[in-house]
């Protein structure tokens, strides 16, 4: 079991590493949903709420059919910035329909294999459509909070999703993370997942890639501080990784929105703003710096931006991104800070 459960985190930090790289490099087209407000945030956590009691009143057959349409489209979605639309359709629904026949001849190892894989894509494009869309940190932390006390209840205080694991549990499809299907299995639920996967992409959005990395750390090491537990002997039953996972997003927005003085929203994100700590937490020497002109600083017109390095001033432009490149082009090493005039 020990080796079960490494190989478990092994596979969460693999898929949170994926998706971080995933969201870095591609750019997915914006669904036509708006602006995220704080009610979507009620509706998603609703929908989460309902599923399992749905699902648990369908015959298994098609509780696996519902779940391979939905991951066939995630699939599509996820793949097609890199294929092509039409090409990853069909490797879609080749990879489903693979799926779907190993299960049909009984071959269970092939089928837990292949859905760990179909659902490790489907999470990463899921997650960055999230994220890339407008899903801010604070709606993540909301989404996290509801869904902690949703975990503590379905899992801990009731058997809701015990038998909702039950029913899943060796269909092809499952929303698990499943390496074992024993007594008990060695397995991650999907919304689990998804929060584990999709908060550094939101932090790296809002906050930058140090946000990124430690929310990724630490969600990996919530995930194997549990594990750990079960290896032990100390827990023997399903556990809501939600109650931890959940205060450990939660806490992390706090601390950068306290930080940084808010998140960058998603056009300032792909516009290459910088996440700056406000002028009232900065050092001396930036602040001597925006004070003190320089050959650069002096002309900037009022709306302009400045790039600072080490207390220097070292590119102006008409936007942050702009700004960078200047300081770039001119030779500035490193990530400067990007201020408006």
């Amino acid at each position: 079991m020990s080796a079960a459960l490494i190989g478990l985190n092994v596979c969460v930090a693999a898929i949170t590493v994926l998706g971080l790289a995933y969201f870095s490099r591609v750019r997915m087209p914006r669904p036509p949903v708006g602006k995220y407000e704080a009610p979507d945030v009620l509706v998603v956590m609703g929908v989460v709420m309902v599923a399992p009691l749905l699902y648990l009143e369908l015959p298994r057959t098609a509780v696996a059919v519902v779940f391979g349409l939905v991951l066939c489209a995630a699939l599509q979605f996820t793949l097609a910035p890199l294929l092509g639309g039409l090409k990853a359709a069909l490797l879609a629904v080749l990879a489903v329909a693979a799926t779907g026949a190993l299960a049909l001849a009984d071959r269970t190892l092939a089928v837990l294999v292949l859905t760990d894989a179909l659902l490790a894509v489907a999470v990463v494009g899921v997650a960055t459509m999230w994220a890339q869309s407008g899903f801010r940190s604070v709606h993540t932390a909301w989404f996290a909070g509801l869904l902690a006390l949703y975990d503590l209840v379905a899992t801990g205080l009731t058997s809701v999703m015990d038998r909702f694991a039950a029913q899943v549990m060796g269909l092809p499809f499952a929303p698990l993370l499943a390496v074992t299907r024993g007594d008990p299995p060695v397995a991650l639920g999907l919304g689990d997942l998804l929060l584990i996967v999709l908060f550094p992409l939101v932090a790296a959005k809002a906050y930058g890639r140090a946000a990124a990395l430690l929310a990724g750390a630490l969600g990996v090491l919530a995930s194997s501080a549990i594990s750990v537990l079960f290896a032990t002997g100390t827990l023997t039953g399903a556990f809501p990784l939600m109650v931890v996972l959940g205060p450990l997003i939660v806490a992390q927005h706090v601390y950068w929105a306290r930080r940084t003085g808010g998140e960058r929203t998603t056009a300032q994100w792909r516009a290459g703003t910088s996440a700056t700590v406000p002028a009232t937490a900065a050092s001396p020497v930036l602040l001597a710096a925006l004070a003190a002109p320089s050959a650069l600083h002096e002309g900037a017109r009022p709306g302009d931006w400045i790039a600072l390095l080490d207390g220097e001033v070292v590119g102006t432009g008409a936007s942050a991104g702009s700004a960078r490149k200047d300081a770039a082009r001119r030779g500035a090493e490193g990530v400067p800070l990007v201020r408006q005039v």
